[in-house]
């Protein structure tokens, strides 16, 4: 009878397993199937029936890639507008937050659902707005000027995020913190901070990607083409001179991606500790 047990507690794992398995694999398939055709010749990117390995793989479209393109000009510009705008959303949502789970504040629940409110509504409303109100102040084809467009929908992302750590920090921490002599300030910086680290970094992550792979923004307030972020120049490859050439689009994602995945890799255990510490409270 054990046995019988044991043989299908066993039979169960791996038939998860192999789902789990199966549904990674239908998820990588574009990234794979990406990355194969960035080392495959032009020739064989159109054979039928098609490859999914390379028969004869080659970097020439790499090589292309970044001798005849600004790409790593545009990839520049995507990072910097990208890792500030994530920074300022993450600094000014850490305040904001502990102001609204530490106080009782007049219209402190509408301000919440204002914040979602505005986080909700479609991009393509604010772009005339925007950019009338940046050539006003001179401050068009910027980076400066895109970098903070992106926080206007970073930090009301990064607000409601942050509100589900540092609203399970229990208070009792803090006023023992203040007991032994802290200040709040320094009850926050020494004992609320830290357990919200994972938070943080989840936070910071999610929005980095969002302002990594915006284009609408950037399309309407940056013209010159050395301050073109990384969406646009992918953009002017599939309208220009790459059309013909799919191993050097497929290259361009390829590179595109890699900052995402390597966030995702240098912080996998800091980031499934941030999803899981909303959801334990005390």
């Amino acid at each position: 009878m054990k046995t019988h047990r044991h043989v299908l507690k066993w039979t169960r794992k791996l038939i998860l397993m192999i789902i789990a398995f199966g549904l990674c694999l239908i998820l990588l398939f574009p990234l794979l199937w990406m990355f194969s055709g960035s080392i495959k010749s032009i020739s064989e990117t159109f054979d039928v029936p098609p490859t999914l390995l390379p028969q004869e793989p080659t970097t020439t479209a790499y090589d292309q890639l970044l001798r005849m393109t600004d790409f790593l000009l545009f990839f520049r510009n995507s990072l910097l507008a990208s890792f500030s705008s994530s920074a300022i959303a993450l600094l000014l949502s850490i305040g904001g937050v502990y102001g609204l789970t530490r106080y009782r504040l007049f219209g402190g629940r509408l301000f919440s659902y204002m914040i979602l409110f505005t986080y909700m509504l479609p991009g393509i409303l604010l772009v005339i707005p925007l950019f009338t109100l940046w050539v006003q102040l001179g401050m068009s084809d910027s980076l400066v000027a895109l970098s903070l467009t992106y926080v206007s929908f970073t930090l009301p992302f990064a607000l409601w995020m942050m509100r589900s750590y540092i609203g399970t920090v229990p208070r009792e921490i803090e006023e023992a913190g203040m007991v032994d002599g802290a200040t709040r300030f320094q009850s926050f910086r020494r004992l609320i901070i830290p357990q919200a680290i994972p938070g943080m970094l989840s936070t910071f992550i999610f929005t980095f990607i969002l302002a990594w792979q915006e284009y609408l923004f950037a399309l309407v307030l940056i013209s010159s083409d050395e301050k073109k972020t990384i969406t646009l120049g992918v953009a002017n490859l599939i309208s220009g001179r790459a059309i013909n050439s799919w191993p050097v689009l497929n290259a361009a994602g390829v590179l595109a991606t890699v900052p995402v995945l390597f966030l995702f890799i240098f912080a996998q255990r800091w980031l499934v500790a941030g999803f899981t510490a909303g959801a334990v409270k005390g």
